[in-house]
Parts: structure tokens; C-alpha cells; sequence
């Protein structure tokens, strides 16, 4: 059930797949780190592309897997989808494209990403593509701030609510923001709302750790990529502190 609420709750987000699909145009084999349930890895299949999948969520795995087994043999030959710490991931072959879509880079640490970064030299292609999206960290910092000291946490906020679509009754959305020393953590509460006045609750928790523009370029500079651009949103705009997100990409 709790795999179910988070997928639902992001299932319907589609602004950025277009993107996805035009940058991972012709850069076969596609690497995507953090897959999840296939909201990215599916559209790119129907694509043409062909994808491997890496994850460490062993539902989200186990879900995506299931879905494939229903699409057409000629996708599921495209796919490959591994449950695999992404640190860890060392196969024997390259790519012509690395993604992270889902804004799961900035979840990792700086020394995760300086050990990724390494680990994705030799992964690509001569040429290959890195393409990353994360929140905005100049938001992330603004939040960081306004939190940390005497009250680190905020209240409880309602984002959203949808119906579950097999017992049609509500759940509801709402997130709380806890200022950590190098991060900000954000924990989505997922309220099952029953008509006997029962409420199932699940939390689900995602770190952001501080960074900034510079701080990415420098790390990718420092494990030999080049060629590095950077845009505020999806459709290319600029980035700045307005910006929802940053999205970077950089060659081999």
C-alpha cells in the first residue's frame, strides 16, 4: 500500500517527460538512476529508447517489473531494470546517456556524487551524456535558513488529495520540512481517509543536501566532464533564484 500512495501521488507529473525524451534521443543505451516506478522509464521505452534501470527500492522494482511484463515484447526487450545501490553499479558495458531525473540527484551527498561522477566517467560512451535534474538549491538554502534554529521544523502543510482508485476513498497529501545540518528533509504524509473515521497513515522521507550551481560545475569539472549547460525548468529557461528547478548536463 505505501509503494501505491507514492506512486499515485506522482504518476500523473508529466512536465518533464518530453525533456527526457529529447535529450536521450540517439544516446542508446540509456542509463537512469533512480527509475522508481517507471514514470520516466516508460515514456522513453515507447520512445524507441532502450533503458536500464537502476534502483534500490525493491517495491518500486518489483512494481515497474510488473508493468513491463504487460507491454509488448519489443519493449520489454529494450528494458533492463536492476535493483542496485547506484554507488555500487559498475557493469560491464557503456552508455551513451546518464540520467537522474525526479530531482533525486541532490538526494545523494557530496561524496556520493564525487564517487558517482567518478563511476560515471567510465561508464560512458567517448562523448556520452550526464543530464541531471534537482530542485532549486538556491530554494533549498532559502528553506534551510528559515528553518534552522529555534523551531528546525515546520508546521504540517496539505499539498494535495486524491482518490485511491481501488477503495475510491481519499488520501490525503501533506508534507513537513525539518532543517538537518547539511540538508533539509522533507517527510510526505499519506492519510487514508476511511468512512468509518478510520485514518491509515504512511510517511515517506526525502533528503535534499545544500549545494549550489557552482558547486555541481566544480564536481563535474573535477571528474573530467565538459561541456556543461544548465536551465531553470523543462522548456529551457534561464536559471535563477526564481527557477523550480536546475537541470545540468554535461559530456564525456
Amino acid at each position: 500500500m505505501k509503494e501505491d500512495l507514492i506512486r499515485i501521488h506522482h504518476e500523473d507529473y508529466l512536465e518533464d517527460i518530453p525533456f527526457w525524451k529529447t535529450w536521450a534521443a540517439g544516446s542508446d543505451p540509456i542509463l537512469e538512476v533512480g527509475c522508481g516506478h517507471g514514470r520516466v522509464t516508460i515514456p522513453l521505452l515507447e520512445s524507441g529508447r532502450t533503458v536500464v534501470g537502476v534502483d534500490l527500492d525493491q517495491d518500486a522494482i518489483l512494481y515497474l517489473s510488473g508493468i513491463l511484463q504487460g507491454l509488448s515484447r519489443g519493449l520489454q526487450d529494450r528494458a533492463v531494470i536492476i535493483q542496485e545501490d547506484i554507488l555500487n553499479f559498475l557493469p560491464d558495458q557503456t552508455f551513451g546517456a546518464i540520467i537522474i531525473p525526479c530531482n533525486t540527484y541532490s538526494t545523494f551527498s557530496a561524496d556520493e556524487r564525487t564517487q558517482m561522477l567518478v563511476n560515471f566517467t567510465q561508464l560512458l560512451e567517448p562523448g556520452g551524456l550526464l543530464v541531471v535534474s534537482t530542485p532549486n538549491p538556491i530554494e533549498i538554502k532559502n528553506i534551510h535558513q528559515s528553518l534552522w534554529g529555534e523551531e528546525s521544523e515546520n508546521d504540517t502543510d496539505l499539498e494535495t488529495t486524491f482518490l485511491h482508485p481501488e477503495t475510491n476513498y481519499p488520501v490525503q497529501v501533506s508534507s513537513r520540512l525539518t532543517a538537518q545540518l547539511d540538508r533539509v528533509q522533507w517527510t510526505w504524509i499519506y492519510d487514508h481517509l476511511f468512512p468509518d473515521g478510520n485514518v491509515s497513515r504512511i510517511n515517506k522521507t526525502t533528503e535534499h543536501y545544500l549545494a549550489s550551481l557552482e558547486i555541481y560545475i566544480q564536481e563535474l569539472l573535477t571528474a573530467g566532464f565538459s561541456e556543461i549547460t544548465n536551465q531553470g525548468d523543462f522548456s529551457g529557461g534561464e536559471y535563477d533564484e526564481n527557477a523550480p528547478y536546475l537541470i545540468i548536463s554535461a559530456k564525456k
